[in-house]
Order: C-alpha cells, then structure tokens, then sequence
C-alpha cells in the first residue's frame, strides 16, 4: 500500500505576471492563462495518477483555492467521477515563506534576495531570512505537521493526495523531505501548475523518496 503526496503550485497570478513578490495571504488571483494551467494540470494528474486521487488540500491564498478548485474539477471529469468526490480543504500552515520586507517589491534586487535566500534554505542555512520574514526552519515547523498529519490519517491506504501550495515553499519542504541536493533542488524550477510527487514510505522525513518533479531528474 503507497500513499503520495502531490504538492503543486498555484496557478499564474497577476502578481506572477507583473513579477511582483506576494507571499501573504490572501494574495493576488489567477489570471486567465492561471485558470487554464489549473485545468490542464488536472487533465495531467488523471493521466499521471488516474483515480488515486482521493482528497485535495489548498493553502489559504486565493491563488491555491481557485488553483485546487479548477484541478479537481477537470480531474473528476476527465475520470467521470462526481463533483465532491475528491474533496477540498482549505488548510492553514502551507501557505508561502514569508518574505518580509520584500513583500510587494518588483525590483531586481529584490529577486536576486530571494533567490540567494532560496538556495540559502535549501542549503540548511538557518539564519537566512528576509528582513522581517521567515526561516525555512520556521516554513517547516508550520508546514511539516500538516504533511505528518494526513500521513498518520491515511496510514495503510493507497492512495494520493493533492497539496496545493507554493513555489518557494514546495521546493524548501520536498528538498528537505527528501534530502535533495542543495543546487540539485535550486535549479529544478517548479513553474505554474507544475507539481512534486512524495512517498514517504513510513519513513521519517528526510528519508522520503522523491517520485517525480516537475519533469526534472533530481536522483
């Protein structure tokens, strides 16, 4: 029996579009090529997971509600499965690191911060934050006990379950979860509606095995 986790970013955002760094929540909406990536992405998850599928979790950004709302409503489609059959939760604890001081800038500088912080966390660096924002190791004290807990739920099914998250915060929590190479793990981009797939195996994490991501080969 394999339970996985399906973690995928939101869709593009108006905030994507005009490069402007938005961590808090409620944050910005989909636009309409956001919507259709959503809708794509659950063409690609039924036939990638076909009906495993079983529950779907969203952070409490606008951008993930609209995201999972749109995914699993192509997904049930395509596999004629019912509205409501896979379920979604609106879920507090992942949510996006918070960025600080950077929240709202569309700059350069700002970017290169957040990149430099990005691969900073992936490194296990825990001093690294924003000004004002957060440590991956505050990202994981928040988002790890919601992953523990919808294992210790499922525990001995076979199933999958959708996560639908952030960027920033996908890559710091799949890279950790699966002691992923620090640059390995920086320059697997995970773009809109793209998604990581993990078994944690009854193992701790740390110790759980990546089975996809976003297309790249992150062995």
């Amino acid at each position: 029996m394999t339970l996985r986790l399906v973690l995928m970013r939101h869709g593009q955002t108006h905030s994507n579009l005009r490069r402007v760094i938005d961590t808090r929540p409620p944050g910005a909406d989909l636009t309409e090529k956001g919507q259709q990536q959503a809708l794509s992405a659950g063409a690609e998850l039924a036939e990638m997971c076909g009906p495993r599928i079983s529950e779907a979790y969203c952070s409490v950004a606008v951008r993930t509600q609209q995201t999972a709302e749109r995914v699993v409503g192509a997904y049930e489609g395509i596999l004629g499965l019912q509205p409501g059959d896979v379920p979604i939760a609106v879920t507090e604890g992942i949510h996006e690191i918070d960025l600080g001081e950077l929240e709202g800038r569309d700059d350069h500088a700002a970017y290169e911060a957040y990149m430099e912080n990005l691969a900073a966390w992936l490194r296990s660096d825990a001093s690294a934050q924003a000004e004002g924002g957060e440590t991956y190791l505050q990202l994981l004290d928040r988002y790890v006990p919601v992953l523990d807990a919808l294992i210790a739920d499922h525990e001995g099914r076979d199933t999958d379950l959708l996560v639908v998250s952030h960027g920033g915060a996908i890559r710091t929590v799949a890279a950790h979860a699966a002691s992923v190479d620090p640059q390995v793990a920086l320059d697997a981009y995970i773009a809109n509606c793209q998604f990581v797939v993990l078994e944690p195996g009854g193992k701790p994490f740390g110790q759980w095995a990546v089975r996809y991501w976003a297309g790249h080969d992150v062995r």
